[in-house]
């Protein structure tokens, strides 16, 4: 059968207003137009849609049934035309984020918190298995936004600034390097040296093992473990020391024997990006709250939380 969508709403229309006359201003249609698309059908089907008792029309048992079907596939259509509507314009959707950093989850909640008020629709889902390979997982339709310190050379991803942190050395009180004012990455060679695991097939070597590399620095020892509580621990009983982000570091120092210290300047600050593959409305009105969030804040903050107050350390780029 050859029927158009528009043949269902004519004989919704017809059998709530009665008339050709009425259904065709509902229609905003001509009834002559109507007319011909009621014979249309009727033809198409090969039966009567409705019979007339003086001017108005009544639905035939084939029409009744022929309405029942109408009203499912109506409802449904503009069902879907809303929902569109309601994407386009960012008011309903899901939005999927990951971090390159299993610590830096922590701020994640406020910024969702904040995003939510506006737009309490949009379904959230935080992919942590994405936070090895956000990129890939972004490449491959799975992602919708990674929080990332590293870029991967695709031109189908857009990054965007979103703030920027400074990497310390975290060292014992008791630990001869202690008594430097900045760290320098000669300062590691011989040194029982804790950093994080890292996937070396992912091509996403972090800053400081790649200038131990190009300096032929040599640690005595290089511990990886995956856990800030465990590498924080360890330094404490002055074990190793270790290197990560100051906003890290920053709750742990109160109430152990541990002190962060500057790494050179040339080496401490990173930028960290919003990375992208679709330009949703959902997607850039989460980039919008991310800034909005980190504008004037500081991540080194007691309690892992963000303060209100601005902060050289971390800023809106």
């Amino acid at each position: 059968m050859n029927i158009g969508l528009h043949h269902f709403r004519l004989v919704d229309a017809i059998s709530k207003e009665g008339t050709l006359t009425q259904a065709a201003k509902t229609l905003q249609l001509t009834q002559s137009a109507l007319s011909h698309q009621l014979k249309e059908l009727e033809r198409e089907l090969d039966v009567e849609v409705f019979r007339r008792h003086g001017k108005r029309l009544h639905l035939s048992e084939q029409g009744t049934r022929f309405l029942r079907s109408a009203e499912k596939i109506l409802a449904e259509v503009n069902t879907l035309e809303e929902d569109m509507l309601n994407y386009k314009s960012g008011k309903t959707s899901k939005l999927s984020i990951s971090m390159q950093c299993y610590t830096a989850y922590h701020w994640l909640p406020a910024v969702i918190k904040q995003y939510k008020q506006r737009w309490p629709d949009i379904n959230i889902q935080i992919l942590s298995d994405a936070t090895r390979r956000p990129l890939e997982y972004l490449i491959n339709g799975d992602l919708d936004v990674g929080i990332v310190r590293t870029q991967m050379v695709n031109n189908k991803i857009k990054y965007e600034p979103i703030f920027e942190d400074n990497l310390v050395a975290i060292i014992s009180k008791e630990h001869p390097l202690a008594q430097k004012d900045v760290i320098e990455i000669l300062d590691f060679q011989g040194q029982d040296l804790i950093l994080p695991l890292y996937d070396p097939s992912y091509q996403d070597t972090p800053v400081i093992e790649s200038l131990i590399q190009a300096q032929h620095v040599k640690p005595k020892t290089l511990y990886r473990i995956h856990y800030t509580d465990a590498t924080i621990e360890m330094v404490n009983a002055n074990l190793g020391i270790s290197v990560m982000a100051d906003w890290i570091a920053e709750p742990y120092l109160a109430g152990r024997n541990i002190i962060a210290k500057p790494l050179h300047h040339s080496v401490a600050q990173r930028t960290w990006y919003a990375a992208t593959c679709k330009q949703t409305p959902p997607i850039q009105n989460f980039l919008e709250c991310l800034k909005i969030y980190f504008a004037g804040k500081e991540m080194a903050a007691q309690g892992g939380h963000v303060s209100e107050k601005p902060s050289k350390k971390v800023k809106l780029v």
